[in-house]
């Protein structure tokens, strides 16, 4: 893994109790306009003390971000205003996934080889070889997930993760409970009338983001998601949209262009999750071990 991006001498960028300025660098780079806000509520997330850490006195959706809460922009960092830019985010996500792009072309290959091959079992005619194939197929889905999380959580922290730093998991088991419990939720809103399931999906987006990244139970974390979501929903219900046109366009371009389009697309979703939600331990914690 390379670690070029993290500053020294003021302590690992998205470090909650650095003692240094405190701003996001993003790898030394700055994607677009946008970064964090330093001025999170006293427990914008459940089960979390991050409000306890001087990030403010307001949780989300009590106030507009960007005003009164700490800005920066000093040492080619981004001024943090914790309100997200879709045209921003994307840029980012293509900036970040031209700068590394082998891991992620490689680990969206594997993804579609595992998926191919548990379909291809699925689709027996055998009726107990079918049944674990599908069993296969949701497995692959669930750790595939997992993965990617991981792997962009790493680069837009500012480590570009190798093709190795994507498939080291922690706290799987709550994300499995969190991705059925997500699933279950998007399924029933789909069955009333289908647009409460968009809705439902929308709000729930980032729930495996916060289960990967700051090792929440699932309830927590679909409780944050929808705190974090509903305190930029119509900025990032743009960047939704276009991040469904940047994957139309990739399978438009005879396939091949999933392979860029997949990691654009999820780089730029959390670019935006980490400009919403702040700094964290994740990285520090993931890169420690290398």
């Amino acid at each position: 893994m390379t670690t070029g991006g993290t500053p020294s001498g003021d302590g690992f960028p998205n470090d909650p109790n650095s003692t240094g300025a405190a701003q996001q660098n993003w790898g030394g780079q700055q994607y677009g306009g946008q970064g964090d806000a330093q001025g999170f509520g006293q427990e914008p997330y459940p089960g979390q003390g991050y409000g306890q850490q001087g990030f403010g006195h307001q949780p989300y959706g009590d106030q507009g971000y960007g005003s009164g809460y700490p800005q920066s922009g000093q040492g080619g960092g981004p001024v943090m205003t914790g309100r997200v830019s879709a045209t921003d985010a994307i840029g980012a996500g293509w900036q970040m996934f031209k700068n590394n792009p082998l891991p992620w072309v490689l680990v969206t290959l594997a993804m579609f080889l595992a998926n191919g091959i548990a379909s291809s079992i699925s689709n027996s005619q055998s009726a107990s070889v079918a049944f674990l194939g599908s069993i296969l197929a949701i497995a692959v889905s669930f750790l595939f997930q997992a993965f990617i999380i991981r792997g962009a959580l790493l680069e837009v922290d500012g480590h570009k993760p190798e093709i190795g730093d994507f498939f080291k998991l922690q706290n799987f088991g709550a994300f499995v409970i969190a991705a059925i419990l997500v699933a279950i939720a998007t399924s029933i809103g789909l069955i009333l009338l289908i647009i409460p399931g968009i809705v439902v999906a929308f709000f729930l987006y980032w729930t495996l983001h916060f289960v990967v990244d700051r090792n929440m139970t699932a309830i927590d974390a679909m409780k944050s998601s929808v705190n974090a979501i509903k305190s930029d929903a119509g900025n990032l219900f743009a960047l939704a949209v276009l991040n469904i046109l940047v994957v139309v366009a990739g399978f438009l371009a005879l396939f091949v262009g999933l392979l860029i389009a997949i990691p654009v697309a999820t780089l730029a979703s959390v670019f935006a999750y980490r400009t919403i939600t702040g700094p964290s331990e994740f990285s520090r914690m993931a890169t420690s071990t290398v």
